[in-house]
């Protein structure tokens, strides 16, 4: 085995799969690149000098794509092809160049095939962890320091309910079964250090990673893209950066791939552990009401996985507090002094923040409000001293401004940037590393005053200084696209569009579409053509489909063909294939095969099935199904799973059906099991069957490892024979190819047959199985049978059979009641949502209502709502209207505002100003619009045009432009007119033309 060094080993490796790939011109590369989003920068010279070993890059981003790019090329002639650990390889190199530099050459080393492909090991070994790491890299809170004596760097640890949950799902994994949980509580309630505290628990070998660089969220996609190695535990503090607000477009990208991750067996165990503001988890979790859903894939990876944080300690563990508090004085401290419970508050410092930060000079003051309004607005907590000192003086009144020295801004840094009593300051700096720098100093806003400033500052639009230092001071195009679209909700139009087009100038066309509808608005469709032509050269779809309709609907067909000519030469594929079409329609074969064969080599999937769609269409159906496979995603799987089994072989057929089920296309296979039967083959059509019942039953058990409340509701299925079918709907699952498999064997190998197969199904957990086994026993005279399997299943502690028992003794007037209460405490502890349920209706019965409010608070904070909304319309429809608002207020702890809203939205205009109020009072978001409304129609025209533009403020930019709207046919001077046309300042007022 020949050995290399590890520089040696990248440039063979890159120069091997760019062979492989079909050597791509080295200028396609770097169109490519620039295309992406955000944008690669490359050029020939150093990709030349990268494929020969003369030089090494820099840049991860660039290594990503080339690697990435090159593999999806390679294997669209040899699917063999095997995914690279370039990470390792790349930073292999890296570190060697860095010793050589530093005169300590490292040893050459073998690189083979095998290490390559292997899952990178990120992080660091538990075993080797110390609590001083926590604070450093782990972003678990430091303490302060008592005035004691203080032993040890964090404070000794008291357990509380949440808790057990957390160790039950590290328990899960350091069993073998991958999981996620999610801890969402406010800020410095003791999220991060619950997990720290629970990982410790995993076994030997156990890694603790946590995603960063260079951003949280690209960090991890890539790490998906190339592998996490099994016994990893991924530690995504602040989950709003990974698949939240945070991630930007990278958001439901990486959700679908913790998906993936967590529901194959064959990549784990793996472990998510991750933490959130309420705030986050109610934007990330919450359908909604009208328009786009951007975090489909976030609520589906959510689901079932939150574990609430109280905002204190409760009575339950305060023994425990105290007794532990007599071995280390920050705690009895925190006792002494914390308000209302809230040790761990005390303990991460918030009181002493909050106090520094309302007795700061105006200076310092200035400079947290700056940070909090990027925080909120862009996404980031971390900011450079260039953004500060840029946006900072905007937050100055004209007297604070005049009274400052000349060095007022280093003394405000100095001011928020000093620690006291042993914790970080307003805006500690943050530590880069040498080779990741680029020269900036950064600084982190404590996230204790992040989440103050969200609801300090909620009403408060930012001031002119912060958007021009946000265009001068900052690059990140996620940032600045988060920074256009929160200026356009808040009507601060030219803002926004200075943003939009400086994204767009940097090759990012995330929001081209919108900086267009601006100069749409404006009555400039002449400069929204301009955006729509840059964004369609820059390789947005959309964008250039749209610039060529305008042009072909102005008879311009020569500039349609100029701007399509263009961005195919700038290697746009959707542009290439209009082009190929366009030249085939007209006879111009030779040049339109060139071009569809730049298609052919593309990448993009969209735009390779559109092609092979054209194919099949044609006849080419060799050709079309060549194309379809190299498209690769889950769409052009199922296409060709179906292209497959009309035109291939019996054998090709069965694989691409099974490899499009692989991907969640179920479609073919199912289609292919129904033809084997049909034409007499139950061998082939249970073996499809049987295939694809191991897989559903694979995802079924993962997702039934997920925490929260079990709900056992979902579907219209009956109970059994001794059941009440009228009140234990049992829940359809993906229960299809049980359900056909049952019904083949039956025919070709009879009922045992059929009963093994539901046996081994309800062994493994299947409650359809075990429903639909006890049914079949009932109705061939077998019911005592199917009762002892209840009661056995029951025993092992199975939900649906508990359940089963337990509402069965409910209603069974022969059950004795001390019996049926004991059974359905068991249901509850259980985790069953529908026992929850009958706690509230038992209460409400016996007219405990505040106890019927409590368990339906509880099963609402496990994310089962229903008896929760099912009390508050009762308690309308009886006309206690209090009692029904003061359930939607106590629901909003731990739901967000959502239950308020829908409680206003349902109310009559008269019945719901009273509810809009305290709403506003208490800084939910949507509330000044809804208000706004309903002042307006109720004649209060002068305080709906203030709440209007307090809605505005807040970043709700639709009541303003109702309220507009509305008035704009009243309206002598035109400032409804002009306030449509241009927007309004960073003041508030009307904005001039722009």
């Amino acid at each position: 085995m020949e050995r290399q060094t590890a520089a040696q080993a990248f440039a063979a490796v890159l120069d091997d799969l760019h062979r492989k790939a079909g050597k791509p011109t080295l200028g396609a590369l770097v169109r490519l690149g620039r295309r992406q989003v955000p944008s690669v920068s490359l050029n020939t010279s150093s990709l030349g000098d990268w494929l020969t070993g003369k030089s090494l890059p820099s840049n991860r981003a660039a290594v990503r794509f080339l690697f990435n790019h090159l593999t999806a090329l390679a294997r669209k002639v040899d699917p063999s092809v095997p995914t690279i650990s370039w990470v390792k390889l790349w930073e292999e190199a890296r570190k060697e160049k860095q010793a050589l530099r530093g005169g300590r050459p490292s040893g050459p080393r073998v690189v083979t095939a095998e290490s390559l492909a292997a899952p990178v090991g990120r992080g660091k070994l538990l075993a080797v962890l110390q609590p001083t790491d926590a604070c450093i890299e782990w972003e678990v809170h430091p303490s302060v320091v008592a005035a004691s004596g203080t032993p040890g760097v964090l404070p000794l640890y008291v357990r509380r309910a949440h808790d057990a949950a957390v160790r039950q799902v590290v328990a899960q994994a350091g069993g073998g079964s991958s999981g996620m949980v999610v801890l969402v509580g406010g800020s410095s309630s003791g999220k991060t250090r619950a997990c720290w505290e629970a990982v410790q628990e995993l076994p030997a070998g156990w890694r603790l990673w946590h995603p960063l660089d260079p951003t949280p969220a690209r960090a991890l996609a890539a790490a998906l893209e190339e592998g996490i190695a099994p016994r990893t535990a991924v530690w995504l503090n602040e989950l709003q950066r990974y698949v939240g607000e945070g991630a930007g477009e990278e958001a439901e990208r990486v959700a679908a791939g913790l998906r993936a991750l967590l529901q194959d067996p064959q990549r784990g165990p793996v472990l998510v552990l991750a933490t959130v503001w309420p705030e986050h988890w109610t934007t990330m979790t919450d359908r909604p009401f009208t328009g786009p859903d951007p975090y489909s894939q976030a609520r589906e990876l959510l689901a079932g996985r939150a574990v609430h944080i109280p905002s204190a300690f409760d009575e339950a563990v305060w023994d425990d507090v105290r007794a532990v508090s007599a071995h280390d004085p920050r705690l009895a401290e925190a006792m002494d002094r914390a308000a209302d419970g809230q040790i761990t508050q005390y303990l991460a410092g918030a009181p002493a923040l909050t106090d520094r930060y309302r007795t700061a000079p105006p200076g310092a003051a200035a400079l947290v409000r700056a940070a909090m309004d990027l925080a909120r607005l862009g996404g980031v907590s971390q900011m450079s001293q260039d953004f500060l000192e840029a946006a900072a003086h905007g937050y100055l009144s004209d007297s604070e401004y005049d009274a400052l020295d000349d060095d007022w801004f280093q003394a405000a840094l100095v001011y928020a940037r000093t620690p006291f009593r042993g914790v970080r300051g307003m805006l500690s700096p943050v530590r880069t590393r040498p080779d990741a720098s680029d020269g900036t100093v950064r600084f982190q806003l404590a996230d204790y005053l992040d989440q103050a400033g969200r609801k300090e500052r909620r009403h408060a639009a930012p001031p002119a200084s912060f958007w021009q230092a946000a265009r001068t001071s900052l690059g990140d195009p996620r940032t600045l696209t988060s920074l256009a679209r929160a200026a356009q909700a808040r009507w601060r139009d030219q803002d926004a569009a200075l943003l939009h087009q400086q994204v767009l100038d940097g090759g990012d066309t995330t929001s081209c579409l919108s900086l267009a509808w601006l100069w749409q608005q404006r009555g400039r469709p002449e400069e929204a053509a301009r955006v729509r032509r840059q964004a369609a050269l820059a390789g947005h779809v959309a964008a250039l489909e749209g610039h060529l309709r305008e042009l072909v609907d102005a008879a311009d067909v020569e500039g349609a063909e100029q701007v399509l000519r263009e961005a195919a030469d700038d290697g746009v594929p959707a542009a290439q294939l209009i082009l190929a079409r366009t030249l085939a329609e007209d006879g111009q074969l030779d040049e339109a095969a060139r071009w569809y064969d730049e298609v052919a080599r593309c990448g993009d999937a969209e735009v390779l099935r559109a092609y092979a769609s054209e194919l099949r269409a044609s006849g080419d159906t060799d050709r079309a199904r060549h194309i379809m496979q190299a498209a690769g995603d889950d769409a052009a799987a199922r296409e060709l799973a179906f292209l497959t089994a009309e035109f291939g072989t019996a054998a090709e057929a069965e694989q691409t059906a099974v490899e499009a089920f692989a991907r969640g296309e179920t479609r073919p296979l199912h289609q292919l099991a129904q033809q084997a039967v049909a034409e007499g083959r139950p061998v082939d059509g249970v073996r499809h069957y049987r295939h694809a019942v191991a897989v559903l039953e694979r995802r079924r058990r993962l997702r039934s490892t997920q925490s929260g409340l079990i709900d056992l509701l979902a579907g219209p299925r009956a109970l059994t024979d001794f059941l009440s079918p009228s009140k234990l709907p049992m829940p359809s699952g993906e229960t299809w190819a049980l359900r056909e498999l049952l019904a083949l064997l039956d025919e070709v190998e009879g009922e045992q047959a059929g009963d093994d197969e539901l046996r081994s199904a309800a062994d493994a957990g299947n409650r359809w199985a075990l429903e639909k086994l006890i049914r079949r026993l009932h109705a061939r005279g077998a019911g005592q049978d199917g009762e002892a399997l209840v009661v056995e299943k029951t025993a092992e502690g199975e939900p649906w059979a508990l359940w089963s028992l337990a509402h069965h003794a409910r209603h069974d007037e022969t059950v004795d009641r001390a019996q049926a209460r004991s059974l359905l405490e068991s249901a509850v502890a259980a985790g069953i949502a529908q026992a929850y349920a009958a706690m509230v209706e038992d209460a409400e019965d016996v007219g405990l209502t505040g106890v019927a409010d409590q368990w339906a608070l509880r099963a609402a904070a496990g994310d089962y709502t229903q008896p929760l909304w099912d009390l508050i319309r009762k308690r309308e429809t009886i006309g206690s209207l209090e009692a029904a608002e003061r359930l939607a207020w106590h629901a909003a702890a731990s739901l967000g505002t959502s239950v308020v809203r829908q409680l206003a939205a349902k109310r009559s205009a008269e019945a719901a100003l009273p509810l809009l109020r305290r709403a506003h009072e208490a800084g939910m978001p949507w509330a000044p619009g809804m208000l706004a409304a309903h002042l307006e129609a109720a004649g209060e025209h002068a305080q709906a045009e203030s709440l209007a533009r307090i809605a505005a403020d807040t970043g709700d930019r639709e009541p303003l432009e109702a309220l507009a709207g509305s008035r704009a046919g009243d309206d002598p001077r035109g400032d409804w007119q002009a306030l449509l046309a241009n927007g309004l300042t960073a003041q508030g007022t009307t904005a001039l033309p722009w």
